[in-house]
């Protein structure tokens, strides 16, 4: 394109601006100010195995061998959405560290004090937000937040809470698959059997829960998982691309994935 049809765009644009009330150019401000400030606090992903991010091996391998992620610009309406997802995962925590005082049988586990008592050797904690923990489990080269650990009535659960649209939450009835992997790596790295899964609607806030216990198969597949992964890493060879339409949607390295076939 011609330089000059470029200033005739750009200066269409700013008369376009000036024209506007300033109530819309204020929210048209607004909105680029988020993506903006999200766009500078992004940060480059760790080359560790992320559990909420198994479910396409190829993903993980670009990840662990620091391949470069698509640039891109998240709209503000998605900051959104993770940002109040994260202020209910602080409103729900609360709301269980409360339980003790108000008479029930709960107690909101420091993790650490927990990784530090049971004599966990392999994870160790990376860093402490809120309620919520970053660990790293250094055999499987894994990291993740942990929402928290409880003691209810006797027995410890690991605590993992999920926000989601109305829609998804009203047909919801159990443990989402895609949720399986996840589950399953943070019971093999903090050897607690049972994940309480805690699914709350974006939209009206209720709640459904759901218990999940990872078979000796599912642990088994997650080390092979590792394994089959770090074998690809070694030979700098990307592994078959995945056929998760739900994964490929949200995948950072989709440029890379197209290159590699």
């Amino acid at each position: 394109m011609a330089r000059s049809s470029l200033k005739n765009i750009s200066r269409l644009i700013d008369v376009e601006k000036e024209l506007l009330s300033p109530e819309q150019a204020f929210l048209n401000d607004l909105r680029r100010s988020i993506e903006l400030t999200d766009e500078k606090e992004r940060r480059k992903p760790s080359q560790t195995y992320k559990p909420s991010g198994m479910n396409c091996m190829r993903a993980s391998y670009y990840e662990i061998t620091g391949t470069e992620p698509d640039e891109s610009s998240t709209s503000y309406t998605l900051i959104g959405i993770c940002n109040a997802g994260t202020d209910i995962h602080v409103r729900i925590q609360t709301a269980v560290d409360s339980m003790k005082a108000n008479g029930m049988d709960c107690e909101y586990v420091d993790v650490e004090s927990y990784i530090k008592t049971r004599k966990l050797k392999n994870i160790e904690v990376r860093s402490k937000n809120g309620m919520e923990t970053k660990l790293y489990h250094k055999k499987f080269n894994l990291s993740f937040m942990c929402d928290g650990i409880i003691r209810y009535k006797g027995h410890y659960y690991i605590l993992e809470l999920k926000t989601e649209s109305s829609n998804k939450f009203w047909s919801r009835s159990s443990v989402d698959p895609n949720h399986f992997k996840q589950g399953t790596a943070y019971s093999v790295a903090l050897e607690i059997d049972e994940v309480l899964f805690v699914y709350i609607s974006r939209d009206t806030l209720d709640m459904k829960s759901f218990m999940f216990v990872p078979t000796d198969d599912m642990k088994q597949d997650l080390v092979g998982y590792i394994d089959t992964c770090d074998n690809y890493i070694k030979k700098l060879t990307p592994p078959p691309k995945c056929e998760n339409n739900k994964t490929c949607g949200y995948c950072r390295y989709r440029s890379q994935c197209r290159k590699d076939g």
